[in-house]
């Protein structure tokens, strides 16, 4: 019984610290505070999406999970199973919200309602069954990308600072607005999921008119406020990716890099460069520690064939415009 008490006031420790940690990270999510942004804010203020609501909602929930500590109760082989489960029920739940997409959208069924009713019934209770595992597969994940971390070295004292915490979750779409004449984010303003896509084109439209810059809403594949939001999805590989991704971002808040991510374009460019780099690198050491039947099969590089001396060199092809836009924007 004093054990059961202890262990349970060292988790209420742990929660007091996190939430510390919490309230300092919050608002590092990639908004720019310069002018332009304020400005725009003119248009966006009634569709931003709100981070404090969300982090609160978060933090009961991984409260609840961190109470219960349930993934330190299961073996190694049980610990993935609970996560494959959670990708197939994410997977099935992905088909079924295509095919009851695909029956409203067909012009020939008269009645969408009554002709999804079955679909719709399915996709609750694969929604239910995501619901009861999708805690646990987050602190099983949450575990084995901080043991990663630990291996390459990038902890403190065997613990990695802060701890890795993430949640899946809808995102906010982002509004990304550049100068016309140079490709740069100049700002980057966090909106909400609900937003449709005709309602993302006509606040491009009055944003570019509205201070002659160019704009864009694009999707993204998480956040770095904390715990880190990331979007849900059955492809492992990308998840575990982009969880270390966005830890990275925490990591670097504690330190000069991310301290002055608000500081310049250049330094926002830095430490995205760094997260995406060290991302890609834990992720990848993640699968192949815990996961090695998904690691992505290695490309094989064909050497390069020796010039033939006897043909002469083609000319070169003419400058193609909307040839060089392509590969300029791929790049």
């Amino acid at each position: 019984s004093m054990r059961r008490l202890l262990l349970l006031f060292k988790r209420l420790l742990i929660l007091v610290a996190l939430l510390l940690l919490s309230s300092m990270l919050l608002g590092t999510g990639g908004e720019s505070s310069d002018e332009l942004a304020e400005r725009v804010r003119v248009f966006t203020r009634d569709k931003e999406f709100n981070f404090v609501e969300w982090t609160l909602d978060a933090w009961m929930k991984k409260a609840s999970q961190l109470a219960l500590g349930s993934e330190n109760y299961l073996e190694t082989e049980q610990r993935r199973q609970v996560v494959m489960d959670y990708l197939d029920l994410v997977w099935k739940m992905r088909v079924a919200e295509a095919n009851l997409n695909d029956i409203f959208a067909d012009p020939n069924i008269i009645d969408p309602q009554v002709a999804s009713s079955e679909l719709r019934d399915e996709l609750e209770a694969l929604r239910s069954q995501r619901d009861q595992i999708a805690l646990l597969a987050e602190a099983i994940l949450q575990d084995q990308v901080s043991n990663v971390v630990s291996d390459l070295g990038l902890t403190l004292g065997g613990q990695p600072i802060p701890p890795v915490l993430y949640h899946a979750t809808e995102l906010p779409w982002a509004l990304i607005v550049s100068p016309r004449e140079v490709i740069k984010q100049e700002a980057d303003i966090s909106l909400v999921p609900e937003l449709a896509v005709d309602q993302q084109v006509l606040l491009e439209e009055q944003v570019d008119r509205g201070f002659d810059v160019s704009s864009v809403v694009v999707g993204i594949g998480g956040v770095g406020v904390y715990p880190t939001m990331v979007r849900e999805t059955p492809d492992l590989n990308w998840l575990s990716e982009v969880i270390a991704h966005e830890w990275v971002h925490n990591f670097l808040t504690l330190r000069p890099l991310g301290l002055n991510y608000m500081s310049s374009v250049e330094l926002r460019t830095m430490n995205e460069t760094t997260a995406s780099i060290a991302g890609v690198e834990i992720g990848m050491a993640v699968i192949e520690k815990y996961y090695p039947e998904l690691m992505p099969p290695e490309e094989e590089v064909e050497p390069e064939a020796e010039p033939d001396a006897s043909q002469q060199p083609s000319e070169p092809e003419p400058y193609n415009f909307y040839k060089e836009m392509g590969i300029t924007r791929v790049e």
